[in-house]
Parts: C-alpha cells; structure tokens; sequence
C-alpha cells in the first residue's frame, strides 16, 4: 500500500513548521501509529543539535533529511525530489517538512497572512488545511478549507488522522470480507498504521504459475501463501525488506 503523506510548508522559515509537525507526529506516536519523517533541507545535511533531531526525539520509526547535494544517508548521487526520498522509508504514514513545489501528498500550510496564503498557493499542490493565526485568513478560507490556530495541535492531528485512514482505506476493495482477521476494511487499516498488519489478503497481488498456467487462488490460499514466503525471507540475511515483488522459480 501507498503511504500515507502529509506535508507541513510555510514561505518563510521562522513560521512554526518543525514545531507543529513535530507535536503532530508525537500525538500520531502516542495514538498507537508507526510514522516516517521527511525533512528537506536548503543546506547541508546535518542532523546532531538541529531540527532534524526533534522529529527522532518526537517518537518518528524513521527520519530523512534531503537537500540539495546529499540526502542523510550519504548517497553520492542523491535526488533532492520527495518522491525518491519516500523510497528510502517503510512506515505506512510520512510527514514531511517542506518540499513545498512537489505534487506529492496533502499539505498544510502555515501563514502570517492571507497575502502570504495566496502567494504560497501559487505553487503549493493539494492545500487541505491551513494554520493561521490571522483573522482574515480564518474568514476568508474556512468556507473552502480547514483553517486551524497554531496551538491547535490536538485538532490538527485529528484531521490528519482522518484522512490518513481514508487514504489507506481507499487502497482496499472496502469489501469488509474479513480474510484478514478484521471485521472492516477501516479496522485493517487502522492496523496496518500501527503496524499490526502488513497487507490486504483481498488486495494483495499474488500469482501462482505451474508451466505458465495461472492457478486461481481465493484470498485466503494467497493470505497463506503470502505469510509463508514473508516469514521465509524476514529470517535471512541480507535480503532488502523495502521489496516491491518477490519471485520464486521451482524447475523439475
């Protein structure tokens, strides 16, 4: 399944992006939700006594910080795009900092003023809320839009988390068939958030071929076969657990 993205950006620093997005993912955590961070950064990457290291303190599984030359991994050759960045995390919900240009997940928007709102939203993608403190912009946008005040955190993580289980909800066929264990798609992916579950037995593409003839299999038989090869790999070494497709050939 996709991840779940939110991504916190504002036009100028100083405006409470890290602060907010750090609280939020601190009450995701204590909700029980496995979260992933991403922070872009216009300089050097360097996490010890910066930003970056609130987001680990904050309870985040795991942090990357992407800019321009390097992401926090230290790849020679790194892409400074959300997008790629997202490959290198594995948790089913990612907050991001920044990468205010990329057209990549929900956004929130911290602003002064509805100036700055409408500047921003020149080049912002997907505005779903906005944290302001300003009276005009609470006028003017809630009609179209959540507005939230910046000590509003509680109610912030509420939004996020509503959308969240809807994102991931809509990955499933909302059949509520119960092959996974839990009565309703929304149960499972609650779950699968809190990292409890890791795949939908209904969604779940898994093939079987014997001499390129495919064998039809019901959603258990794949939710079996799937746990046997997952338990299989997670006890070797070496194997990249980030995989998108695992292959396995028998010939006679």
């Amino acid at each position: 399944m996709s991840p779940y993205v939110i991504k916190f950006v504002s036009a100028t620093r100083k405006r409470g992006k890290t602060s907010l997005a750090t609280r939020v993912v601190s009450n995701l955590v204590s909700r029980g939700y496995v979260v992933g961070v991403v922070k872009h950064s216009s300089h050097d990457v360097d996490v010890i006594g910066k930003d970056s290291n609130r987001y680990v303190g904050a309870g985040a599984k795991e942090v990357l910080v992407s800019s321009r030359g390097v992401g926090v991994v230290f790849y020679s050759e790194w892409v400074d795009d959300l997008g790629y960045s997202l490959r290198y995390l594995n948790t089913p919900i990612v907050v991001v900092e920044g990468f205010k240009e990329s057209s990549v997940g929900d956004t929130i928007v911290i602003v002064n003023d509805l100036r700055e709102f409408q500047e921003l939203s020149k080049t912002v993608r997907n505005i779903v809320a906005v944290v302001s403190e300003d009276n005009e912009v609470r006028f003017e946008l809630s009609k179209s839009l959540e507005v939230f005040k910046r000590g509003d955190v509680g109610p912030v993580t509420d939004f996020v988390e509503a959308r969240l289980l809807s994102f991931l909800e809509n990955q499933t066929p909302k059949t509520n068939c119960g092959y996974c264990g839990y009565e309703t798609c929304r149960a499972f992916v609650k779950a699968y958030a809190m990292g409890k579950t890791f795949w939908c037995p209904a969604s779940s593409d898994v093939g079987l071929l014997v001499n390129d003839v495919p064998v039809l299999l019901n959603p258990f038989v794949k939710n079996l076969l799937r746990s046997v090869i997952e338990g299989f790999i997670s006890s070797l070494k070496g194997v990249n657990m980030n995989k998108k497709e695992i292959v396995i050939k028998i010939s006679y």
